[in-house]
């Protein structure tokens, strides 16, 4: 972010490190990036989202709603699911301001929860009315496919940390804000996720927390009976929408960043000359992000394939960490991280992409190899080879005319 001081997140880190090396192979990581990110990574990770907050909130209206009364419960998740992921849509496109003001009210609750919560878990505990922690890992096995898993599943609680340079043109002295909000951010996520899932073995059991869809759910009602139930699973169902709004917001300013460098439709690096919103790279990501919501409810297979890819991505970001030092060795660097953080992240990403290659199955090389191969067909065709398509400029011209969107 000091470096390369543009927004675009890991795509803008991996255009400036290598496109200069070679007239076709220099930009090719970063266009593969971006797509990948922009049609799987964070759509399938909205639709995760998406996924659990029809869970937490078709549990809510079982409670008040006799189930009698209730549409079939499969229609109406996914009612449920596509509406937060339309009204996220909505307050991208609607205005900047409104949607920092919703982030902001959403955040504070969401700690308040999380502080109530831990401190309900600790008197728990102090007071030896909780479960026995003695069990552990009992009833477990140990091997490298499950340990794969484990990582994937454990560390997408805490993704995240990178979106802040996604809009670093947007952040004031982003020298110095963007490193203290990482360090910031990333210590309060695990202090707060460790010790939730601390304050979760105080009432259940490991088999209860692995098999529950709404964990805080379960944990309110053993504890305070179904009024609890009801404020934990609002309150989850809103921090859901946070998540969404957070990752909506960030692969929106990608696309825009991405059409700016000629690796997208121009027509997406364009915003509304009222709201200053780039809503047509929000409209696009609403639409990807339904599609993956509505081609299934395999929650462990989204997360696999956002895992498979996100650890690809950040191990060749690590290897352009070297590039952009060699590149850019006078750069100003207020924070230099030791060299032996990235070459651990490097080890760590390939490790777990070649065990998921090797043991996951066929359907994740499939996936990889297919998408990899279009991509870098559409690159060589509409990047390398700058072809155009006929009457798609003046179709983007008369969108921009009929919406008021304006270009950079």
């Amino acid at each position: 972010g000091t470096v390369v001081p543009k927004s675009g997140g890991l795509y803008i880190f991996l255009q400036t490190a290598f496109r200069t090396y070679h007239p076709f192979f220099g930009e090719l990581p970063a266009f593969i990036f971006f797509w990948i990110t922009y049609t799987i990574i964070f759509p399938s990770t909205t639709a995760v989202n998406a996924i659990l907050f029809s869970e937490y909130s078709y549990e809510i209206l079982q409670m008040f709603v006799n189930s009698q009364h209730l549409c079939d419960g499969v229609i109406l998740k996914n009612i449920l699911g596509a509406s937060a992921i339309l009204i996220v849509g909505v307050l991208n496109c609607a205005s900047v301001k409104l949607y920092i003001k919703s982030q902001d009210i959403l955040t504070y609750t969401k700690m308040a929860v999380i502080i109530f919560t831990v401190g309900c878990g600790a008197y728990l505990f102090t007071s030896g009315e909780s479960q026995d922690f003695d069990p552990g890992f009992k009833g477990t096995k140990l091997s490298f496919y499950g340990l794969s898993q484990a990582l994937y599943f454990g560390l997408y609680a805490y993704d995240g940390g990178n979106f802040i340079t996604g809009i670093t043109e947007e952040i004031k002295n982003p020298e110095k804000n963007i490193m203290y909000c990482i360090l910031i951010s990333m210590t309060i996520v695990i202090i707060t996720y460790l010790s939730l899932n601390l304050t979760f073995l105080t009432v259940l059991s490991p088999a209860e927390i692995a098999n529950g869809t709404t964990v805080i759910s379960d944990f309110a009602d053993k504890l305070f009976g179904q009024k609890g139930c009801v404020v934990a699973s609002a309150t989850i169902s809103l921090c859901l929408l946070l998540s969404i709004m957070c990752g909506t917001f960030y692969c929106s300013r990608m696309g825009y960043v991405a059409a700016r460098e000629g690796h997208a439709a121009e027509i997406l690096c364009c915003i509304h000359k009222t709201t200053k919103s780039p809503i047509p790279a929000v409209v696009v990501q609403v639409i990807i992000s339904l599609l993956w919501f509505f081609s299934g409810q395999d929650l462990a297979l989204l997360i696999d394939m956002f895992g498979f890819f996100m650890w690809l991505t950040y191990g060749v970001t690590m290897v352009a960490l070297f590039v952009l030092r060699r590149k850019f060795p006078d750069a100003y660097r207020p924070f230099r991280v030791p060299s032996v953080i990235p070459v651990i992240v490097i080890l760590i990403s390939f490790s777990l992409v070649g065990m998921t290659l090797l043991l996951a199955g066929f359907h994740l090389i499939l996936i990889a190899g297919v998408f990899v191969f279009f991509i870098t067909l559409l690159y060589y065709i509409f990047v390398y080879r700058a072809v155009r398509i006929k009457h798609f400029d003046k179709f983007q011209k008369n969108l921009q005319i009929w919406f008021r969107l304006e270009s950079p």
